[in-house]
């Protein structure tokens, strides 16, 4: 016979897996915010990649609803996050760096309180996350949080942070850097010669990636970013 919390957290996972994204507020709505949460988290190390997405998506919506009933309740969980973040915690934090971005993203009073320390972990005089696959929540998450909160991530120098990993031994934080820095392309100067390295680099790699743009989870390619960038920057 399984016990309550075994039967929320399979029937969280299965949501996860089966309803679309824009159908996950819906669907997670009939159950306690402070009960889902610990089983979304643990969904950040799910086995499928888009459902870790979904995982990531619905976190930061769910504990929105955390916060508009108890502040310090949502507080309690981002300080979860960044205990997880930190090397002492003994983890890998998978997906954690995102679903901070994402809670962020969601609920403005947390954005507030937490974005400098959350840039913190991709600057070397920071909480800098030393890892390279630590490093792309992170930088994915600036990009997320730039469709939002630009203005307070330039005031905060959030794209020299960016800027910095373009030169990274791992593709996938240089995809995450360029696809974040796209955000702020009316606003700063990208040396062109930094870009070029930055995408032969990725087109060594074949880079292509699954991730949430914001409003769907799909596949992009090298190509794709430097169409984008070609596009934007360089019109």
């Amino acid at each position: 016979m399984f016990k309550k919390g075994t039967y929320l957290k399979n029937t969280i996972w299965k949501i996860l897996e089966n309803v679309p994204l824009e159908g996950l507020e819906a669907a997670l709505s009939p159950y306690s915010p402070s009960k889902c949460i610990s089983f979304l988290i643990g969904a950040f190390l799910h086995p499928r990649e888009e459902v870790r997405w979904k995982a990531i998506y619905a976190f930061g919506l769910i504990l929105n609803k955390v916060a508009e009933e108890d502040l310090e309740k949502a507080r309690i969980v981002i300080r979860r996050l960044m205990w997880m973040l930190n090397e002492e915690s003994g983890g890998m934090a998978w997906g954690v760096g995102e679903g901070f971005a994402e809670a962020l993203y969601r609920t403005e009073a947390l954005k507030k309180e937490y974005l400098q320390i959350y840039l913190s972990y991709i600057w070397p005089e920071g909480n800098y996350l030393e890892f390279p696959p630590a490093q792309r929540g992170i930088l994915w998450g600036v990009g997320r949080l730039a469709q939002k909160y630009r203005e307070d991530l330039l005031k905060l120098s959030a794209h020299e942070y960016l800027i910095f990993h373009l030169t990274s031994i791992d593709p996938v934080v240089v995809f995450f850097s360029l696809w974040s820095l796209s955000y702020f392309k009316e606003a700063i100067p990208i040396e062109r010669n930094l870009l070029s390295r930055a995408f032969q680099f990725l087109e060594k790699n074949r880079t292509s990636v699954l991730f949430l743009d914001g409003k769907e989870i799909k596949v992009l390619s090298f190509e794709d970013l430097k169409k984008l960038y070609f596009r934007h920057l360089f019109s």
